[in-house]
């Protein structure tokens, strides 16, 4: 037997007289019994709440409705207790009356004194066997409702798991087909709380599609082939397909019992990344297209001015295409790097007061020469009078070249386009309209998403990245405006709304005037030799005196023989980097002095900030116009 505490093996002991009462402790010790002696019944019943194994009182301790304490002491016990009872008898008869009285008490044994040694020890010790008896009920309901509580706490785990999982519970009867779920299970099959879903509703409401294939994965995992996991469709009672993904698993009584969860997100998920990676390998495949299509006329040109001798004419006019065609690849890398600039949120606006129809027209000169080549018909109409708004200038005209490059790319030979614009309230509403192939209705909610392209084999022999018009989105969004695609099956419109700006604000930059300048001292650091020596013959053309270098050392140590006016500074070099160079150049006392212009490929905001921060005088991004470099080196020579 489990040891127990003393005072619940104990026997409490109250006796007629003082001498009784010495007696029979001494004899329930000398039996090894535990005990404790009472003063009186009050004594005796507040030891009862402490803990004992039985009780011996003498009847005149509860008779005469003196044991109504005792009573209900004893009643208020708990449902395994009944603490036995030892009530020592008067000598002589006992009436029927005084044995009910005392039997009332519940647990009783009545014992005539006086008493013999045996008897009394032995109804003790039976009394205490009794109390034992009910302390191991007692031990078992402990021990089943410590396990009760346990279940109860794994449950409420479980059902926090399922429910922070979004996981519904379920149990199949194989044999019978009952189905018994989760209300987070009713509501994978589209079912409110509480109602009621049998097995044949789950399977009508699998897409027809996927029925038998899921029957099929039930009945292997009932026969115990595998385990249950498997993906599904399902129709909802609104029409709205969802996915589901069920797992489960048989157990010994004939139950399958799993879980389901609705995957639809999860689904649209994988779908949405298959058609990102769609839309990056036919990006990669139209980027690929768009750079060859620039470099065979160039190519060509240099093949005309190789073999057109004397023929100056001819020269003209192969060095103006190919103008045009590296123009065309400027413009691309340009909108390449905008788009990287924007979804990295990168991209800085320099806005002033700016006039719209000079955005407008800009928009317009710049792609006259697509137009002219495709033969289209281009309507400007702008209202009346003056609109100014706050915004960059050539972010501006880069959004309304976009969209009219769009529309000239999507419109068969001899098309119509009308740019025009109106002014509503606070705001000014420009659109661009075509009568071109137009945009099927599926695809004009993702037309301004990055890759987003109209198959149309019109779009493929025309070129487009599709990334056009993702860049017009994010440029129009940072001006606070808003741009809106429409189409009725044949032509498309395009609508940009942007706020009108105040009447006052920074002024329009005024275009810097070149002017004529002397023999300047130029030092052209690049690992490109092409590109150092192309450079170098433009400048020495210009006037200028040239030294290059291919690597950072050699730059340094040039700048120190040469001493130039301005060094036009690669980045990416090897042995030494440009900026590392340019530190070097600025720890010398004769460098100081000298205009360092960073010239390289990378041109990102950070990129600029880089540049800056190592010393150089400017930023120009490759490859540069004439222009742009005139007006540099004037910069940085006045």
């Amino acid at each position: 037997m489990p040891e127990r505490p003393p005072k619940e093996t104990r026997v409490l002991l109250l006796a007629p007289t003082t001498k009784d009462l010495s007696a029979s402790a001494a004899l329930l010790r000398a039996g090894g019994i535990p005990c404790h002696a009472c003063r009186d019944l009050a004594d005796a019943c507040g030891e009862i709440a402490a803990g004992a194994g039985a009780l011996v009182v003498p009847e005149e301790a509860v008779l005469g409705g003196r044991g109504k304490a005792l009573a209900r002491i004893l009643g208020e016990q708990p449902a395994w207790s009944s603490l036995p009872t030892i009530v020592l008898t008067a000598a002589g008869p006992d009436s029927a009356a005084k044995v009910r009285s005392i039997l009332e008490l519940g647990d009783v044994t009545l014992l005539k004194r006086p008493l013999e040694v045996v008897t009394f020890l032995n109804a003790v010790r039976a009394a205490l066997r009794d109390r034992e008896r009910q302390y191991q009920v007692r031990d078992h309901l402990a021990e089943r409702e410590a396990v009760e509580a346990t279940l109860r706490e794994q449950d409420e785990r479980l059902r926090f798991a399922l429910a922070a999982g979004r996981l519904g519970s379920w149990e199949l009867d194989l044999e019978t087909g009952a189905l018994a779920c989760s209300d987070i299970c009713r509501a994978n099959y589209g079912r409110a709380p509480g109602e009621a879903l049998a097995f044949d509703d789950v399977l009508r409401a699998i897409h027809p599609e996927e029925r038998q294939r899921v029957r099929d994965a039930v009945a292997e995992a009932g026969a115990g082939r595998r385990a249950l996991d498997v993906e599904y469709r399902t129709v909802w009672p609104d029409g709205s397909t969802h996915w589901v993904l069920a797992r489960g698993r048989v157990d010994g009584r004939g139950r399958m019992s799993g879980v389901s969860l609705d995957i639809t997100e999860r689904k649209e998920a994988e779908e949405a990344l298959r058609d990102a990676d769609r839309k990056k390998d036919d990006f990669i495949a139209m980027l690929a297209h768009e750079l060859r299509n620039p470099l065979a006329p160039i190519r060509n040109g240099l093949q005309v001015m190789r073999l057109a001798g004397g023929d100056a004419h001819a020269v003209a006019r192969a060095r103006a295409m190919m103008e045009r065609q590296l123009a065309h690849m400027v413009r691309l890398v340009d909108d390449l790097l905008d788009v990287s600039r924007l979804s990295r949120q990168k991209m800085e606006l320099r806005k002033e007061r700016v006039l719209l129809a000079d955005a407008v027209n800009a928009a317009v000169e710049a792609t006259r020469p697509l137009m002219e080549a495709a033969g289209h018909e281009l309507e400007v109409s702008l209202p009346p009078g003056p609109i100014f708004l706050d915004a960059d200038p050539t972010r501006l005209s880069q959004v309304f070249s976009n969209l009219l490059s769009n529309s000239a790319r999507y419109t068969e030979p001899g098309g119509r386009i009308r740019l025009a614009a109106s002014r509503r309230g606070g705001e000014v509403a420009v659109s661009v309209r075509d009568n071109g192939i137009g945009i099927p209705r599926e695809e004009l909610a993702g037309i301004f998403e990055m890759f987003s392209q109209v198959d149309r084999s019109l779009e493929r022999s025309h070129g487009g990245l599709g990334i056009g018009l993702a860049l017009v989105k994010g440029l129009v969004e940072m001006h606070g405006g808003t741009v809106a695609a429409e189409s009725e099956g044949r032509g498309s419109t395009f609508t940009v709304r942007l706020p009108l700006g105040e009447a006052a604000g920074k002024a329009p930059a005024q275009a810097v005037a070149d002017g004529d300048h002397g023999p300047r001292r130029v030092l052209i650091a690049d690992d490109s030799r092409d590109g150092a020596e192309s450079l170098a013959m433009m400048l020495r053309l210009l006037g200028d005196e040239v030294r290059t270098a291919r690597d950072g050392i050699e730059a340094v140590e040039l700048a120190g023989e040469f001493r130039p006016e301005v060094i036009l500074m690669d980045v990416g070099m090897p042995r030494l980097n440009g900026l590392d160079a340019t530190r070097r150049i600025r720890e010398q006392d004769w460098g100081r002095g000298i205009a360092i212009i960073a010239l390289t490929g990378w041109g990102q905001d950070g990129d600029r900030d880089r540049s800056r921060e190592a010393g150089c005088d400017g930023h120009l991004v490759k490859p540069v116009d004439l222009p742009d470099l005139e007006r540099a080196l004037a910069d940085a020579t006045g």
